[in-house]
């Protein structure tokens, strides 16, 4: 992929991964764009890449007894499939589809595997940037909880991370495990 291409919408992946892991990261992604209410992946089916969001914006949704239970909607910048990965069971955890006109980058689960044996600082600094998009996640469903009528708890909102988040560089260990504990600097 040529990386021009991509720093056009994602200026700051290189402050997230740095400057000499990007190369890596770049030579496994291929670029997949979806028109507006195309399906990319079906809740439980199987999925076998991660995709992030470099322009317009993807549906999240899941089905429950035959009920749609709407999600939310990540915005560019941030990524879906790492829960398929993450888990091991390579099953999409949600319905994804394009609110609009939308074009992704796909990373493959296999060439995330082979980034890992070859730059595994790169592959540390991308699953740290998806710790904390699935924490800032759970924060905000903590947060902005949405009961049913049954008292039943649901999970809403915007499950983008926002983009000053996305454009703090990456930082150590023990800061990292500071902010999971919510301790302040």
């Amino acid at each position: 992929m040529d990386e021009h291409v991509l720093f056009e919408y994602l200026p700051e992946l290189v402050d997230q991964l740095g400057a000499d892991h990007v190369k890596p990261l770049l030579d496994r992604i291929t670029l997949r764009e979806v028109s507006k209410g195309e399906v990319l992946v079906q809740d439980q089916q199987p999925i076998d890449g991660f995709y992030l969001v470099l322009r317009g914006r993807l549906h999240l949704a899941i089905e429950l007894s035959g009920h749609t239970l709407q999600l939310g909607e990540l915005l560019p910048g941030n990524w879906c499939g790492e829960l398929g990965y993450f888990s091991g069971v390579r099953r999409a955890s949600s319905t994804v589809s394009a609110s609009e006109d939308t074009l992704l980058a796909r990373l493959s689960y296999d060439d995330f595997d082979a980034l890992l044996a070859e730059d595994a600082v790169a592959v540390c600094r991308l699953t740290h940037a998806f710790v904390k998009m699935l924490i800032r996640r759970l924060n905000a469903t903590a947060n902005n909880p949405v009961i049913d009528p049954h008292g039943e708890l649901l999970l809403l909102g915007d499950l983008s991370v926002p983009m000053e988040e996305l454009r703090r560089k990456p930082h150590g260990v023990v800061d990292f495990i500071k902010s999971l504990l919510g301790a302040r600097s």
